[in-house]
């Protein structure tokens, strides 16, 4: 079509400017343990989307607020809602490879991670494709949100309006498992009304492909402490309980070596794949022995069927006593692990966190749920302390809805034809029980960031040819959906 022609054209002409304002978001603090750059990060997004012509407002949710706008179509026939998060994760720098993750720097493709980096008047226009953009939030969650934005300024300089009503949620807390989504969704229904949800999370395939899932795994987080003596203690002066050892023996009762969960009733309901979406699992291009020399360990062979159908259980962080330059030879008074449980359709976060303590009092231990309730002293050593427990439910959408095939239609011919890698549901967690369970809503998931971009870990980055490709994706899809 001559229109996507010239938008296309306009695309690659307008690509400079384009990074250029996706700077200056990135430069916003919003990791989610920072309630006031959040804050100002969502204020800040709301007032740009209104100087775009956007109905926008920030929505108050009693933690990170969330930023709603919307922008109705004469006509339309149909309300596309998109779902994304603009806080991050934590950033601690000592890891990065450049000064701040917050002050963004760029690399070729194809080099690696410490390589030299140079700021964004070293790379040339013409080769921008070409090039990565690191920085925390560039591809979890802020790349997207900005293809979008700068697709709807696009259309809108070349008179080429969205034939669908559209709404943009943008969630402040999804990093922390999106405490308060659940309730804004419920009080803001009306708001929130639409025929279909698209998020825009999560990695494409390697191959670069387009990528679509119709579902999500959820999550349950929570910390576990034990502890022992009031203080630590010299290791050769005393004698004395190590909380560590304790912590180790709980542990090992969790899971196998190998991180299969051992806890009683943990996977029951669990429901294996259809047969429809095993196929959908026979046509997904996994190059396991690949993978396994691209991380240095071999995986299972059923690694597709792990992460989409079978819940984990993770040990994402230990914290006790002193290692490095800091060491000391003591016996530590408290130790803390940090878990967090992905969970698959049939599963409820409240019934396998049940599960959880359960095992723990099975184990000989007491629990003390919270953080508010003192230690007795008789308990020292005897009790596990659970806190900081957060979540929210598996959802799906059943690939079989003919607006799902609409919806790969649609992203393949924004894609140029390439044809799509389709599964049945993702293996990380999105909010997406929201819409499928409280708004009752199809809802799919059209990752743009590059696979591999480091979400979750120092060096996050984002592919800028997958930025620009992201523009496309969301101009085809705001066309396409209302026809």
């Amino acid at each position: 079509m001559t229109t996507w022609d010239t938008f296309d054209s306009r695309l690659t002409a307008k690509r400079r400017g384009i990074v250029e304002g996706f700077l200056d978001f990135l430069r916003h603090n919003t990791v989610s343990q920072n309630p006031e750059g959040v804050r100002a990060g969502g204020e800040w997004l709301a007032a740009l989307m209104r100087r775009r012509d956007l109905e926008a407002r920030v929505l108050e949710t009693g933690g990170g607020p969330a930023v709603f706008a919307e922008r109705r179509a004469p006509g339309a026939r149909r309300t596309v809602l998109v779902y994304c998060h603009y806080d991050t994760k934590p950033a601690p720098a000592k890891e990065w490879f450049q000064p701040s993750p917050f002050e963004p720097v760029f690399r070729k493709v194809g080099d690696a991670d410490d390589s030299p980096s140079v700021s964004f008047d070293g790379v040339p226009t013409e080769a921008l494709a070409d090039w990565r953009v690191y920085a925390r939030g560039a591809s979890d969650d802020k790349g997207p949100i900005w293809s979008h934005l700068e697709a709807l300024a696009l259309m809108d300089e070349l008179g080429l309006p969205p034939k669908v009503n559209l709404k943009f949620i943008f969630d402040g807390e999804e990093e922390i498992g999106s405490p308060f989504f659940g309730p804004l969704t419920e009080n803001h229904k009306d708001l929130l009304k639409a025929d279909l949800v698209l998020v825009t999370d999560g990695p494409k395939h390697g191959s670069g492909r387009p990528t679509i899932s119709f579902g999500a795994r959820g999550v349950l987080k929570f910390e576990m402490t034990i502890e022992s003596a009031r203080r630590d203690l010299h290791s050769g002066n005393f004698a004395a309980p190590n909380p560590n050892w304790r912590l180790a023996g709980l542990l090992s009762s969790m899971a196998a070596p190998d991180g299969t969960p051992l806890i009683e009733g943990f996977e029951d309901g669990v429901a294996p794949p259809t047969q429809a979406e095993r196929e959908l699992m026979a046509r997904f291009p996994l190059d396991l022995h690949g993978l396994e020399r691209e991380l240095g360990v071999s995986l299972p062979q059923d690694y597709l069927e792990k992460i989409m159908f079978h819940p984990t259980l993770t040990i994402r962080g230990l914290e006790s006593g002193f290692v490095g330059a800091e060491a000391n030879t003591i016996i530590p008074h408290k130790t803390t692990v940090a878990i967090d449980i992905r969970i698959v359709k049939n599963q409820k976060i409240e019934t396998v966190y049940q599960c959880v303590l359960d095992h723990i009092r099975a184990q000989g231990f007491e629990v003390i749920e919270g953080t508010d309730a003192p230690l007795p002293d008789h308990l020292r050593g005897r009790a596990v302390r659970v806190s900081d427990k957060g979540g929210y439910d598996p959802a799906k959408t059943s690939a079989e809805l003919p607006i799902c095939r609409e919806v790969v239609e649609a992203v393949e011919r924004a894609h140029g034809g390439q044809q799509a890698v389709v599964t049945p549901t993702m293996g990380g967690s999105v909010p997406i029980w929201a819409f499928t369970d409280i708004l009752r809503l199809p809802t799919i998931l059209v990752p743009y960031a590059n696979a591999n971009n480091r979400q979750h870990s120092p060096n996050e980055h984002l592919r800028l040819d997958h930025l620009f490709q992201g523009v496309r994706t969301t101009a085809g899809l705001l066309q396409d959906l209302g026809n």
